[in-house]
C-alpha cells in the first residue's frame, strides 16, 4: 500500500505546478523539490485552521518566498481558508494567491520573497516567542509556546541579512528556532559552488546551531524525525535537507527549471515519473481520513492549550491580566506626560531629552521589544530599567551588535509575531544598511519604530560617510511609512503618540548637535505641518523641519530688521502633512505669497511645497568633514548666508517682473 504522505507530497507537487503553469509564471522547481520538506513542517506544526491569527500557534516562514505556490496548495491541503479557485487565481490581480506570499492569505505568517528576509523574519518571531513565554510562564505553562519554523534555500543562506541574523540568534540560543534547509544546490546561474563553496553546516555549527542532516529530502518519515530531534535541543537548530531541484519533471537537477512553467506535456511526464494520476487539484479519495486525522489531532492539541490558558487564568489573575495588555493595544494620551518632562533650558540635547521622553514609555508600554546595533551610549535608544535581553530573556533591550541588515528585518518579525511593538536604533547614515527591511515592513504595515540620530551634516568630523544627506529622501519615498524630524520634545512626544496611535511603521529622526529650544506644538504636529511662528501680513513664509527650525525663526527674526515679515512652519511629516485636507495645506502654507524651504539633506520633496523651484534651500552634494559649526557655515546653513539667499532670490523675483505663480507656470 502506497505510504499516505507520499501521496499527498505528490499532489502537493502536481498542484504546485499546476498553479503555476496556468499563470504561465513562477517556480517550479523548488515547489517540487522542497514539497516533502514543507509539507512535514506543515504535518507536525500546531496551526489552527479556523483561527489563523492564534497567538501560541507555530510561525512557519518560507524565507524562499518563490515557493507561494507549494505555501498555497499546502494551506488549502491543511483546510485553511484557501479554495480550488483560489489556487488557479494564482498570480492574477487581487487574488488571495499573489506571486509570493502576502499576508493577504489567511495563515501565511510573513511577506517573503526578497531573500534572506524571512530568516531574519523568523528570528523576530522566535525572539517574540522567547520574550513572551519567558514573561508570562508560571509553573509549566505560558500562554505564547510555540516553535518558529524558517525554510530557506542556498540563496537566503548566501544573503548577509540572513547571515546576520543566523550570527544573532545562535548568540542568544533561541531553541524554539528551526531553520529547514533545501539544500539542491542549484542558483539560477547554474550550480551553486559557481560563486559559494562554504561549508555551510560548519558555519551554523561555529554560530551556535545544532545542525541535523537528512540525505534522503524525499523521505517524510527522515524529516519528520529530525523535527521531533530539533524540538529536544538547547540551541537553535538547522536541518539540512538534501533535495533535488524540480524533483519529478524532465528537467530536475537544472537551474533551468527553477523560474520554468511547466507546459500540459511536461505536466503530464511530471505525473508518470511520480506515478501520480488523480484529477487536477482534487486530495485523493485514499488519502481523505488520514487528512482529517491530522487535522483532528491538531484541533486536540489546541483544545489542550485552551483548558490550559482557562486553569492559567483563574490561578493567576495578574500574569492574565499582562498577556491580555499584550494582545490589546491601549490608547495613552500623552499630553499628560509630556509636561513632566518638558523644561524650559534654551539649549536642547536632544540625544538626552530623547532618551527620557523614550522612557517614558517604558511602563506604559510593556509590550515594547528592541534595542540598538551597539550604539545605545550614542543613539541613547534604551530602557533604563531593564537589563538586555542576551542575558536575561525577560528583559527588553536588545543588543543587536553591528548588524543593521538583520536588526531591520528581526524588527518586523518581533512585530509580526503579535503582543510586541518592535524598536531598533542606529545612525541615519546606516539606514541603508536597513532599506530592504524598512521596506518590508512599510508593506506589511508593521508597528516598528525606527530611531535614528545623527540626521544631518551637523555629524561633524566623522565626514561625508557618516552625514546622511541622501537617506531621508529614502525613507520619506516609502508609501506607508512615516518619517518624522521633531524640532523639540512636543514634537517627539507627538510623534510618538502617532506611532502607538497607528500600526504604520514610524521613523524617528534626530540631531546629534545640541539646538536651540523651540515653541513647538504637540496636538499640531500630530497633523505633519502646522505654523510654528505666525507674522500678520507676512511677505514670505519659511518652512523647515528638525534641527533647522530653530535656524529658520532666527532667519524670520533677521529679515524682518530689513522689512521682510516671514512667518515659519514646522514640518516634521511631509507624508503626514500631505494626508491632510486641502483647506488645512492651504492654511499653512499661503501659497498666494512666496514659500522658501530648507533642509538639511539632499531631499527633493522640498519642491512640491515651494512657490518657486529656486526657493529650495537644501544639499546638493555629499558632506565634509569638520567642526559641525564649520561645515554648516560651510555649505551656508547660518541664518546669515540662509537670509541672504531669500533676499537675493526676492530681489531676482521683482527685477524680472514675475510672480512666483508666474515664474512656476
Amino acid at each position: 500500500m502506497e505510504n499516505k504522505d507520499d501521496i499527498l507530497v505528490n499532489y502537493l507537487r502536481v498542484t504546485s505546478a499546476l498553479e503555476i503553469s496556468r499563470a504561465k509564471s513562477g517556480h517550479t522547481g523548488i515547489c517540487l523539490g522542497s514539497a516533502p520538506m514543507a509539507y512535514s513542517v506543515f504535518k507536525n506544526a500546531l496551526l489552527d485552521r479556523s483561527n489563523p491569527d492564534f497567538i501560541s500557534r507555530d510561525r512557519v516562514v518560507f524565507s524562499a518566498g518563490h515557493a507561494s505556490a507549494l505555501c498555497y496548495a499546502l494551506l488549502h491541503l491543511f483546510g485553511f481558508d484557501v479554495s480550488v479557485d483560489d489556487l488557479k487565481s494564482f498570480r492574477k490581480l487581487g487574488s488571495k494567491t499573489p506571486g509570493h506570499p502576502e499576508l493577504v492569505t489567511p495563515g501565511v505568517d510573513a511577506m517573503t520573497g526578497p531573500l534572506g528576509q524571512g530568516v531574519g523574519m523568523a528570528v523576530g518571531m522566535a525572539i517574540a516567542e522567547e520574550y513572551l513565554r519567558n514573561k508570562l510562564r508560571r509553573e509549566n505553562f505560558s500562554p505564547v509556546d510555540h516553535y518558529t519554523y524558517c525554510l530557506v534555500g542556498d540563496g537566503c543562506l548566501m544573503e548577509g541579512v540572513a547571515q546576520e541574523a543566523i550570527s544573532l540568534a545562535g548568540r542568544l540560543r533561541l531553541d524554539r528556532l528551526i531553520v529547514l534547509y533545501d539544500r539542491n544546490r542549484i542558483t539560477i546561474e547554474g550550480n551553486s559552488n559557481l560563486s559559494n563553496n562554504e561549508d555551510v553546516i560548519a558555519k551554523f555549527r561555529a554560530c551556535g546551531f545544532s545542525v541535523l542532516h537528512v540525505r534522503d529530502g524525499r523521505s517524510v518519515k527522515a524529516i519528520d524525525h529530525a523535527i521531533r530531534k530539533a524540538k529536544h535541543s538547547s540551541r537553535p537548530t538547522l536541518i539540512v535537507v538534501d533535495t533535488t531541484i524540480g524533483y519529478g519533471s524532465a528537467l530536475k537537477g537544472t537551474a533551468e527549471i527553477h523560474g520554468k512553467a511547466l507546459d500540459d506535456e511536461n505536466v503530464r511526464i511530471l505525473r508518470d515519473n511520480l506515478g501520480y494520476h488523480y484529477d487536477d487539484y482534487v486530495l485523493p479519495q485514499d488519502c481523505d481520513e488520514y487528512i482529517k486525522k491530522l487535522l483532528r489531532s491538531k484541533d486536540k492539541r489546541l483544545e489542550k492549550y485552551r483548558k490550559q490558558l482557562s486553569m492559567y487564568k483563574a490561578k493567576y489573575k495578574e500574569e492574565y491580566d499582562l498577556f491580555e495588555s499584550f494582545m490589546t493595544e491601549k490608547a495613552v494620551d500623552f499630553s499628560k506626560i509630556m509636561k513632566k518632562v518638558i523644561t524650559k533650558e534654551e539649549i536642547l540635547d536632544f540625544r538626552k531629552k530623547g532618551h527620557e521622553i523614550f522612557n517614558c514609555i517604558s511602563t506604559l508600554y510593556p509590550n515594547m521589544l528592541g534595542g540598538c546595533a551597539d550604539l545605545a551610549p550614542s543613539t541613547r535608544c534604551f530602557f533604563d530599567d531593564e537589563g538586555y535581553f542576551n542575558n536575561d530573556k525577560s528583559s527588553r533591550n536588545i543588543a543587536f551588535g553591528i548588524r543593521e541588515h538583520a536588526m531591520g528585518s528581526v524588527s518586523c518579525g518581533i512585530a509580526l509575531h503579535g503582543g510586541l511593538r518592535a524598536f531598533c536604533s542606529t545612525f541615519l547614515t546606516f539606514a541603508g544598511y536597513m532599506t530592504p527591511a524598512i521596506r518590508m515592513a512599510s508593506m506589511m504595515n508593521l508597528p516598528v519604530l525606527y530611531y535614528f540620530t545623527h540626521d544631518s551634516l551637523a555629524v561633524g568630523e566623522d565626514g561625508p560617510t557618516h552625514q546622511p544627506v541622501e537617506q531621508l529622501a529614502t525613507l520619506r519615498s516609502m508609501p506607508s511609512l512615516y518619517t518624522f524630524r521633531p524640532c523639540g520634545e512636543r514634537e517627539m512626544f507627538g510623534t510618538l503618540q502617532f506611532y502607538f496611535s497607528h500600526s504604520s511603521p514610524v521613523a524617528l529622526c534626530l540631531p546629534r548637535q545640541k539646538i536651540d529650544r523651540v515653541e513647538d506644538d504637540f496636538e499640531e504636529s500630530m497633523k505633519g505641518g502646522y505654523v510654528i511662528s505666525q507674522c500678520w501680513g507676512h511677505d514670505i513664509t519659511i518652512v523647515a523641519c528638525g534641527s533647522e527650525v530653530p535656524l529658520a525663526l532666527s532667519t524670520a527674526k533677521l529679515l524682518l530688521r530689513d522689512g521682510i515679515k516671514a512667518r515659519v512652519v514646522s514640518m516634521p511629516c511631509t507624508s503626514l502633512f500631505d494626508e491632510q485636507s486641502r483647506e488645512y495645506k492651504d492654511n499653512v502654507l499661503h501659497r498666494d505669497r512666496p514659500i522658501f524651504c530648507i533642509e538639511c539633506s539632499g531631499d527633493n520633496v522640498w519642491y512640491k511645497y515651494a512657490t518657486n523651484p529656486n526657493y529650495v534651500f537644501h544639499l546638493t552634494s555629499f558632506g565634509r568633514s569638520g567642526e559641525y559649526h564649520a561645515v554648516l557655515e560651510d555649505f551656508g546653513f547660518t541664518e546669515e548666508k540662509f537670509a541672504s539667499f531669500i533676499r537675493r532670490n526676492l530681489r531676482y523675483a521683482r527685477r524680472e517682473g514675475t510672480s512666483d505663480n508666474e515664474q512656476k507656470r
